[in-house]
């Protein structure tokens, strides 16, 4: 059952006052209205016109519009659904004004192509939020927690240069738009962060002065309901915040108007507008059954404004604020050449726009780089489940739509994902690994799922890198498990990158005993034996079901909610101090990982890790088999790491291990470099994500500051001879083992 019944949007707000209404300097003049429209426009078929299908003929603006909309569409007129023609219709705030800028329509070109547009002035309450909002898409799925089905994707119009999202249903549009507010945190005022009232409070002094990009967007349901909506792709934030100052001013909920003949019958159902609608929304846009009906002048309009909007802010904020000038495009024409391999150019080409907006590298107000890297990660898993190389289960419980218990075998009986450990290990490997994601006979599923992800990659403007790569794993995952919320989101997703950005996992194919991915679905008892055998076949090199148990019992140890919340999980500096506050070891937790699959204890230990977690009917904390100590952080790495195991009388194993000694360092040594390669100043001094200035460039030091040329000269040495080192030690190993090994 939908959280927000339609009962639910006519709700008071709970909202406090506003700020600036408060103070009488900061509360906006009457002044302000001058030349703005302070009535709603009243629907006025135009005389001399032919009836349409609702049987009520197009107003002068509606007809006009649909004439520039042909062109821009390149259709005739007669093609243009009226659906839409009617949206615009109830759009329209301002008649002569909009009827001017249709003569004088723009272009906005981007990296993808050309948007078309016009400058019109628009009923806020029927502007409807970009349901793809990726500052909030990556959290959302989470928030809905099943009330709602996940928008992720747009796809182009089969017949008109615009986009199209699949819903499941009008409670779950508003459901959706609701999540979105929370998770942005402009539901209540009250509750509003500082950043987020001052730009309110201007909002309510000044009105919206930046026009939003707002896109003509038909919402279908598998049932074959359509409807037109105009969606605001650039400027939710402004959009949502004059919402809540109308929400306040009105004390109630004004933007359920513009989805109100949703609800209008027995069964909500998604439609376009008709003219019976639009001769009742004139009406609806005055409020008249709430605070707000003061706030509209009568026929002496300068009366109005020389008493009550002199002495009434609130009627001056709210006159502000209820209309809006927007970027309305109307057809969208994708660069042939830019666009060639993509799926839907046309949605593209609006991704990019947001994009230059919001992304690191292009935008002046950037999104949260986890937001960013999550939403690579739905990009990633919406293809290769379109492709059907991934489940709908496994897309769900990626998203965080479907809560995967902890208890269970790796896959469940109809194929979806069994239990948490092995879904986050499965949806970190296909973000990572090579080939983690089998191919298919179809054109469309031939390419390497690594390729896929560095393709996202590439869209949004990051680099094309194995660190990249992990991060964008470890984003999504956050989200999957439900902790992205709990304040130990960034300890989880440093650990799982610290893992994942390793050669030593995300080569998989070069691995020469084959692939650790594909045992993922064993089961652990069948998966651990298999790595004990490899284990004694050969101490040299790791085979794919150690590092299949090394994936597995690595997550568990960084996600065990127990330990988790007991901040004795496995991290990646040792506790989160770069192993200053305990005297143990500050690795990647890769190299623990290295370290314990190369002895039977260690496979024991990441067993149990895993059996801890999936085994009993609630989570139990993994302990030692041989000492009653549990498989804590700093346990583990005084056990791996702090000190070396007992050494062998066998000189040929205390040989082996020595060299594995020394591979670990050198695995060390280069995640550390991978790190050091993009990191910033804040993230030498460990600053937390949410105390980060989003306003300063994160400038990597690398690049700005580079390697003193001593240092890097005598690192080429050393790296040349450890060269040498491995690379005849390789070939002595092949003549010593002879042509069968």
């Amino acid at each position: 059952m939908p959280r927000n019944s339609h009962s639910s949007q006519n709700a008071r707000s709970s909202s406090a006052v506003l700020r600036a209404l408060t103070d009488p300097e900061l509360a906006p003049p009457a002044s302000r209205l001058e030349g703005r429209p302070l009535r709603p426009e009243a629907f006025r078929p135009e005389s001399g016109r032919d009836n349409e299908a609702d049987g009520a003929p197009l107003t002068k603006f509606g007809g006009r519009f649909r004439e520039v909309f042909a062109e821009a569409q390149k259709i005739s007129v007669e093609e243009v659904d009226l659906g839409l023609i009617r949206l615009v219709e109830a759009l329209n705030a301002d008649t002569q004004a909009n009827l001017a800028a249709l003569s004088a329509p723009q272009m906005k070109r981007t990296e993808q192509g050309v948007l078309h547009q016009v400058r019109l002035r628009v009923n806020t309450p029927i502007v409807m939020p970009w349901l793809l909002n990726g500052r909030a898409l990556r959290r959302m799925a989470a928030e809905l927690n099943g009330h709602a089905r996940l928008v992720t994707e747009a796809k182009d119009h089969e017949r008109l240069s615009l986009p199209v999202m699949d819903v499941g249903g009008p409670e779950d549009v508003r459901e959706i738009v609701g999540a979105q507010r929370r998770l942005l945190g402009l539901d209540n005022y009250a509750q509003a962060d500082g950043k987020k009232k001052d730009r309110i409070d201007s909002l309510v002094r000044f009105g919206v002065l930046e026009t939003p990009d707002v896109v003509l967007t038909e919402l279908r349901m598998d049932t074959g309901e359509t409807a037109w909506t105009c969606q605001a792709a650039e400027g939710a934030q402004r959009l949502f915040s004059s919402t809540l100052a109308l929400d306040v001013l009105a004390n109630r909920s004004t933007s359920a108007v513009g989805s109100a003949h949703w609800f209008d019958s027995i069964e909500p159902r998604l439609r376009n507008y008709t003219a019976s609608d639009l001769r009742r929304l004139d009406e609806q846009l005055r409020f008249t059954t709430s605070a707000a009906a003061s706030y509209f002048p009568g026929s002496d309009v300068p009366t109005w404004l020389d008493t009550i909007a002199a002495t009434t802010p609130g009627a001056v904020a709210f006159q502000l604020l209820r209309t809006m000038e927007v970027s309305l495009i109307i057809a969208v024409t994708p660069d042939p050449t830019t666009t060639t391999d993509e799926d839907f150019p046309v949605v593209s080409v609006l991704q990019e726009m947001i994009r230059s907006y919001h992304m690191p590298g292009k935008a002046k107000d950037s999104w949260l780089l986890g937001d960013v890297q999550g939403l690579i990660a739905i990009g990633v898993i919406d293809e290769l489940q379109r492709q059907q190389r991934i489940t709908e289960r496994e897309r769900s419980a990626w998203l965080g739509e479907q809560e995967v218990s902890w208890q269970g075998p790796p896959t469940a009986a109809d194929d979806g994902p069994g239990n948490r450990v092995a879904m986050i290990t499965k949806l970190i490997a296909a973000m990572t690994a090579q080939s983690a994601i089998p191919s298919g006979p179809e054109p469309d599923q031939r390419r390497e799922s690594l390729e896929v992800v560095n393709d996202h990659l590439r869209r949004n403007s990051i680099r094309r890198h194995a660190d990249e790569r992990a991060r964008v794993g470890a984003a999504q995952a956050v989200v999957a498990l439900r902790v992205h919320n709990s304040g130990q989101e960034g300890t989880i997703a440093a650990a799982l990158i610290g893992t994942f950005n390793s050669p030593w996992f995300w080569r998989a194919n070069e691995h020469p005993t084959g692939s650790w991915v594909s045992l993922l679905d064993m089961p652990i008892h069948e998966l651990a034996e298999k790595a004990r055998a490899e284990l004694a076949s050969s101490l040299q090199e790791a085979g794919p079901a150690q590092r299949a148990l090394a994936a597995l019992g690595g997550v568990s140890l960084m996600v065990h909610p127990l330990l988790v919340e007991q901040g004795k999980a496995l991290s990646r500096t040792g506790r989160g101090g770069g192993g200053k506050a305990a005297n143990v070891r500050a690795s990647d937790p890769v190299v623990l990982l290295q370290r314990m699959i190369q002895d039977p204890r260690g496979l024991n230990q990441l067993e149990d890790a895993v059996v801890a977690l999936v085994a009993p009917e609630s989570p139990s904390v993994p302990v030692d088999r041989d000492e009653p100590e549990v498989l804590t952080d700093l346990w583990l790495r005084d056990l791996w790491l702090g000190k070396d195991p007992d050494e062998s009388d066998d000189p040929i194993t205390e040989f082996t291990r020595q060299i594995q000694l020394v591979v670990a360092k050198v695995t060390e040594a280069h995640g550390n470099s991978v790190r050091l390669r993009t990191a910033t100043r804040e993230d030498m001094l460990d600053v937390p994500d949410e105390e980060r200035d989003p306003e300063l460039p994160g400038e990597s030091l690398f690049e700005a500051v580079g390697i003193n040329a001593q240092a890097a000269d005598e690192a080429v040495d050393l790296l040349r001879e450890l060269t040498e080192f491995f690379t005849l030690g390789k070939l002595y190993a092949k003549v010593a083992g002879g042509p069968t090994r």
